[in-house]
């Protein structure tokens, strides 16, 4: 069944009519009068800066909204001021019994629904409401519908399903994001005739004014006489509700987020998907990526360019992220920084080489600050390393008993040497590390050695997992890696120093010498220069000799204190 109102425009010309279409099962859920259409009239007549003449029955409070409504969006769209006048006001409608709420089984329409249902008989939901606005999508609307009414069957509640041409009239003159409350709310109050309240998930955990279509004040001036606009549990900021859905099996498995892709389901790639696979990585769901169709990939975060408006969905994930998601974490500060406008937070980790045998630079330092300042973001990130005015990473605190076991076991291990390295630094094709693999094994005999085996494959993940690279590790008294110049590389020190073995850095003669002579004596035991690697005693008592001072020094401090220090310049 269509409802239909008939528009004139100002100059006397026809306008496309607003039509709204239910089912004839829904029938009973008309309200006969013209009370429905005066929100999206509204939106048109302030979009146009003409105007308003409602000639059909208006309820009175419904009426004043429209004002309202028309008032505000021309303030906003800095259009022509623009009057509504009503020709024919009725009292105050009867409210009915029922409870609608629109559903879209987005995360905050789920969350709202649950909320709802788990709440006292005061807050009963009858009716799930799904509106179809986009006659160019209508194929993917009518599969996200049939969604729908299976999780409504799945409920025992009643899926009202209604579709409206008022974005014909109006995105010609506004974008979506400005005319969206208008038109959903208009379009439900179609079938509210035995609704006291409709529900409006989407909503600020504030009462800021955000000037767009799902304005506070905007919504709160589409009740009317018969049926309260209301909104959704204010209680659950964003980042909440998704873990509240996560807690909830049929709410999970049917999350529908995604606005942008051309089929039904999640794309995996828009501003909306990515959001919520990292706040699903924020609730602990053990399958963040289930149900969307791409993996979560930071370098696609970091693509964003988020909007300002938009700042209340991302601080949360640069806030709460946890250090082992200190990856995700950043590439949504880079997002949220680049669509500001702003330069990109210079921190600690961002360029070094990726953890093999255990967490990388940025999750070590992000447990570290967190620990020690209660944020992952250090006001300045000066140099990591053991240099005069570099901040030194060490083994967290709570390693040192076992690191010191580890270490006291290095005398028993059947090989002298190891090169474990993934990385090719700054994209390299020197081919360094296999070379130094190579002078090791005419040096010392046989010892480990895993290398990248595709040059071009360079930020690729390892192939073997951290725990295979800890097992090389505990299976060599020393690790090498060759390094052109620059300091001691912390986080192959203390990779290696957690497995109990000798740290080893190989370099050019003249950048060796001047590194050891910035070095304390017990970590400048670490540096080796090129032309004496030949000469190096690898036996267990010269190793010894080597790491026990090394490990000594390292666990004299811990990193949550070092990197607070650091970062405040205690």
């Amino acid at each position: 069944m269509t409802v239909r109102t008939e528009l004139v425009a100002a100059d006397g010309s026809d306008l496309p009519p607003l039509e709204v279409t239910l089912r004839r099962a829904d029938v009973d859920l008309l309200d006969p009068t013209a009370t429905p259409a005066a929100p999206v009239l509204a939106a048109l007549a302030a979009g146009r800066g003409e105007d308003l003449v409602l000639e059909g029955p208006i309820d009175e409070r419904a009426a004043r909204g429209a004002a309202d409504v028309a008032r505000m969006l021309a303030s906003w769209w800095s259009t022509r001021p623009v009057s509504v006048k009503v020709t024919d006001v009725h009292a105050d409608s009867m409210p009915g019994d029922g409870q609608g709420i629109f559903f879209t089984r987005g995360v905050d329409s789920w969350s709202t629904l649950l909320d709802l249902l788990e709440g006292g008989s005061g807050d009963r939901t009858t009716h799930l409401i799904a509106v179809h606005h986009d006659q160019g999508q209508r194929v993917r609307e009518g599969a996200l519908i049939s969604g729908h009414q299976r999780v409504a069957d799945e409920l025992g509640l009643p899926l009202v399903v209604l579709e409206t041409t008022a974005r014909t009239l109006l995105d010609p003159l506004r974008p979506w994001i400005d005319v969206v409350g208008p038109v959903l709310v208009s379009t439900g109050l179609v079938a509210s005739a035995r609704w006291n309240r409709l529900t409006w998930s989407d909503w600020p955990s504030d009462d800021h004014s955000t000037r767009n279509g799902e304005d506070p004040a905007l919504i709160k001036a589409l009740s009317t006489g018969g049926t309260e606009v209301v909104f959704g549990n204010r209680r659950r900021h964003r980042h909440e509700r998704v873990a509240h859905v996560l807690g909830h099996e049929l709410a999970r498995s049917s999350l529908q987020v995604c606005s942008e892709g051309t089929a039904v389901g999640n794309c995996g790639r828009c501003f909306k998907c990515l959001l919520t696979m990292s706040e699903l990585v924020l609730a602990g769901d053990p399958d963040p990526t289930g149900g969307f169709d791409a993996p979560l990939d930071p370098r696609a975060v970091r693509s964003l360019r988020p909007l300002a408006r938009q700042g209340p969905l991302v601080t949360p994930l640069v806030e709460l992220l946890a250090p082992g998601d200190e990856e995700l974490r950043r590439a949504w500060a880079d997002a949220w920084a680049a669509g500001q406008g702003e330069p990109g937070a210079s921190r600690w980790g961002d360029r070094s080489p990726p953890g093999l045998a255990g967490p990388g630079v940025p999750e070590r330092v992000a447990a570290g600050l967190r620990a020690g300042t209660g944020t992952a973001e250090a006001p300045t990130a000066g140099p990591l390393g053991w240099r005069p005015g570099a901040v030194p990473l060490r083994p967290a605190f709570a390693d040192h008993d076992r690191v010191r076991a580890l270490t006291g076991e290095v005398a028993t291990r059947r090989h002298a040497w190891a090169v474990v390295e993934h990385h090719i630094r700054e994209e390299a094709r020197d081919g360094a590390q296999a070379g130094l693999g190579l002078r090791c094994q005419e040096a010392f005999g046989p010892g480990p050695c895993y290398l990248p085996g595709i040059l071009w494959a360079h930020d690729e993940a390892p192939v073997l997992g951290p725990n295979a690279v800890r097992a090389l590790l505990r299976s060599a008294r020393t690790r090498l890696w060759w390094r052109d110049d620059g300091d001691l590389e912390p986080l192959r020190v203390v990779e290696a120093i957690e497995q109990g073995c000798l740290p080893l850095q190989v370099m050019p003669a003249s950048p060796a010498a001047d590194l050891a002579d910035a070095l304390p004596d017990e970590l400048a035991a670490l540096v080796v220069a090129s032309d004496d690697l030949e000469h190096l005693d690898l036996s267990p008592g010269a190793v010894v000799a080597r790491l026990a001072p090394a490990v000594d020094h390292l666990l004299t401090g811990h990193p949550e204190r070092d990197l607070m220090a650091g970062a405040y310049g205690a």
